[in-house]
């Protein structure tokens, strides 16, 4: 197994990478989801949040595009039957993504005329959106990563079962408590590390310096045990690279708590470039198999494309790849650095004076 990693393919390599950049930083998005439901009203948290949403949503959905495509790319063999199987789970998480997308926009250049609705209720409605996006996503991993209840079909060279018979049957997939683990484990940790992301709690008092750790701590607790359980087989020997996303996970709320380290902690792009090498090291733990405890394993190296003109469309995705990584760093660079002068602050509205009679 150790040679599998050393000697993995590029365009594996590559591939991982694009799905640990897509999950970070639809993960910032998903971050933001409890500020906006509960501290909106609070002119910092809206502005630090705001700030850096506002501008990023759009791109969050480029790396949707490049995932598929890049699968699309890389492992022709296998989309069929993901999409066939899990296609109950894609066809909430787009309808969600429509809803997000629409109302994040009224809030941005509606709400100023709408009598309706105002900034605060359509913002409220994105958010729940993107948490609901955030629950089918993690789903799609754990059905991807564990393979339970699910049937995948049509990989096999000369078989009469198709591709179209591929499916999930949910109930067993959600009736894992590593499933479910896994599920709350990542929202419990993603709350916590957007407490540093976007700078939610003040470290002069004792529950503003710790309560990013504490809520880290417990996310780990739950969600690596749980991603363990779904991903662990006989085969699988690459369990020591599970530290890796531990140490890193903790590195940044311990450096918040310390005042001298609380601005590199929250330092945007120190975060993104951390969770994209954590969730790289979580998916190499599983390398190469996916759908583990499905009814049949997938062997990434076995159904990787060996197609001269799909390979040379995964070179292409790979230069607009690397460059969209790139971006998204100088983005959070950009976004750490300016003050946010777009988003106006909250005023409370005068009465007008009542006529005398």
């Amino acid at each position: 197994m150790a040679n599998l990693i050393y000697g993995i393919n590029f365009d594996v390599l590559f591939l991982i990478v694009v799905i640990a950049s897509m999950v970070t930083m639809f993960a910032t998005e998903l971050m933001a989801v409890v500020p906006i439901a509960t501290r909106f009203k609070d002119n910092k948290t809206r502005v630090n949040v705001l700030s850096y949403i506002v501008p990023v949503w759009e791109v969050v959905g480029t790396f949707f595009v490049l995932w598929l495509v890049d699968m699309e790319n890389v492992i022709p063999v296998l989309m069929p039957s993901i999409a066939y199987a899990l296609f109950p789970l894609f066809a909430v998480f787009i309808f969600f993504l429509v809803v997000r997308n629409s109302f994040i926009i009224y809030a941005e250049f509606v709400w100023h005329e709408n009598k309706y609705f105002d900034e605060r209720k359509l913002y409220a409605v994105y958010s729940i959106a993107t948490f609901i996006m955030g629950i089918m996503a993690l789903s799609v991993l754990a059905a991807i990563t564990s393979g339970y209840g699910v049937h995948i079909y049509g990989l096999v060279t000369g078989s009469s079962t198709r591709y179209a018979e591929s499916y999930t049957n949910f109930g067993v997939f959600y009736s894992h408590l590593g499933v479910i683990g896994f599920i709350i484990g990542a929202l419990i940790l993603a709350n916590g590390i957007g407490m540093v992301f976007y700078r939610l709690t003040d470290i002069k008092t004792a529950m503003g310096k710790f309560l990013p750790l504490i809520m880290v701590i417990i996310g780990l607790a739950i969600f690596m045990p749980s991603y363990y359980s779904i991903s662990a087989k006989d085969y699988s020997v690459n369990n020591a690279f599970i530290v890796i996303p531990i140490v890193l996970a903790l590195v940044i709320p311990i450096l918040y708590a310390f005042k001298g380290t609380t601005h590199l902690a929250s330092y945007k792009p120190f975060i993104v470039i951390l969770t994209i090498i954590s969730i790289t090291f979580l998916e190499l733990k599983a390398y190469p198999y996916v759908f583990g405890n499905a009814n049949m394993v997938a062997n990434i190296p076995a159904v990787t494309t060996d197609s001269a003109m799909e390979y040379l469309a995964f070179i292409i995705s790979v230069v607009g790849g690397i460059w969209l990584v790139l971006m998204m760093i100088y983005y959070a660079y950009v976004s750490n650095h300016r003050i946010a002068r777009l988003i106006p602050e909250h005023k409370p509205t005068a009465k007008a004076p009542e006529p005398k009679h």
